[in-house]
């Protein structure tokens, strides 16, 4: 009811906006671009990588995008992506249009996965290995109602699947009892934008109120839970043009009678939703988590940029038990290379345990 609330709130602002910027401004102009990467890397989660990525734009003339990741490991992982948008999502930015629709199909397998146990507290030292694959298709329709406001909705086709799992460790059992798992959800997106760019922001800010829903009725059999996130991300301009302070603080909770395990809030490692960049791949895990990064985005060379950063969070178990005793926190540094259609990122942390490296695209936030 809260949510019908909030959408019928911000459905009668866009009605009430002035704003007449659309997607067929005449006084914007939409080119062919391709932008290649070619992928040689180290990360501490799944070693030397190797790989490329591409996103095609505007091709077929309708201000589309394809966009193409192929990825292989020493460690193991198998990270392909594919991602089709219509409008492209950087050429919607800041633009009121009548529909938009986006693909994503996803396959990821690590060989080395990492379970912890539950909990602020739980100890490195119980770390539990195994093998984890995830296949992932993801529909998306979206309207922009004015410049700024969007809304969307998502079905997600999700399968995951836990296996050579090492054996006497302390999460085995619990590990053993996900096995193989189809558990699809539906995604409602609010997002109000003020920055410059979905590619490389400088100005401006973005709030993203996400909930996700997994029951009988949407196709799960396996699961039953609903999920917030809401998402505040602020960019500003220092020392001239180019110099960029961003800061991100991220609060989500899951609740519900069938909560699979791979659902739950998580901390740790270079991923976008989860980044702690001193500590393991989902090093901290329960029902709900708290999350803040700030970065300071500088130019070095032509297209190379650098950062340095921090990051903090915590994880709890419920509202009533949430604390601030356990905050993890991480320093560190990294490069950006800008292309024109995305930013490829290296990232270096430190944390009390250890050293965590990582590459990926796209801004963290």
């Amino acid at each position: 009811m809260l949510l019908a609330v909030f959408l019928f709130s911000f459905f009668m602002m866009s009605l009430t906006n002035g704003a007449k910027a659309t997607l067929e401004d005449e006084n914007r102009e939409n080119k062919k671009s391709l932008s290649v990467f070619p992928i040689l890397m180290y990360d501490t989660d799944i070693g030397v990588g190797f790989g490329a990525k591409a996103k095609f734009v505007d091709y077929l003339s309708k201000k589309e995008s394809f966009d193409f990741i192929l990825f292989n490991s020493s460690k193991g992982e198998r990270w392909y992506v594919f991602t089709f948008c219509i409008p492209d999502i950087e050429i919607r930015q800041g633009k009121k249009y009548a529909l938009s629709f986006d693909l994503r199909a996803e396959y990821d397998k690590y060989l080395k996965y990492y379970y912890y146990g539950l909990g602020p507290d739980s100890e490195k030292d119980n770390q539990t290995t195994f093998s984890f694959e995830k296949k992932e298709l993801q529909l998306t329709f979206g309207r922009g109602f004015t410049p700024r406001l969007v809304l969307e909705g998502s079905y997600i086709f999700k399968s995951v699947k836990y296996f050579k799992i090492v054996e006497d460790k302390p999460f085995t059992e619990t590990l053993e009892a996900v096995g193989e798992q189809f558990s699809p959800f539906v995604s409602f997106l609010v997002r109000y934008d003020t920055s410059d760019s979905q590619i490389h922001p400088k100005k401006g800010f973005r709030l993203l109120f996400q909930n996700d829903f997994a029951a009988k009725a949407f196709g799960n059999k396996n699961a039953q839970f609903y999920r917030f996130t809401l998402d505040f991300r602020k960019y500003t301009l220092v020392f001239g043009g180019n110099d960029v302070l961003a800061f991100r603080a991220l609060i989500q909770n899951i609740a519900g009678e069938k909560i699979p395990l791979f659902e739950m809030s998580v901390l740790g490692g270079g991923s976008i939703m989860n980044v702690m960049r001193g500590y393991r791949l989902n090093r901290f895990n329960d029902k709900g988590k708290f999350l803040f990064n700030l970065e300071y985005r500088f130019p070095i060379w032509k297209k190379v940029g650098g950062n340095i950063f921090v990051d903090g969070g915590s994880v709890w178990p419920s509202w009533s038990e949430i604390g601030f005793r356990n905050i993890a926190v991480d320093i560190g540094w990294g490069l950006r290379y800008y292309l024109q259609n995305f930013v490829a990122r290296f990232d270096m942390g430190f944390s009390e345990e250890g050293l965590g490296i990582y590459f990926n695209f796209g801004h963290i936030f």
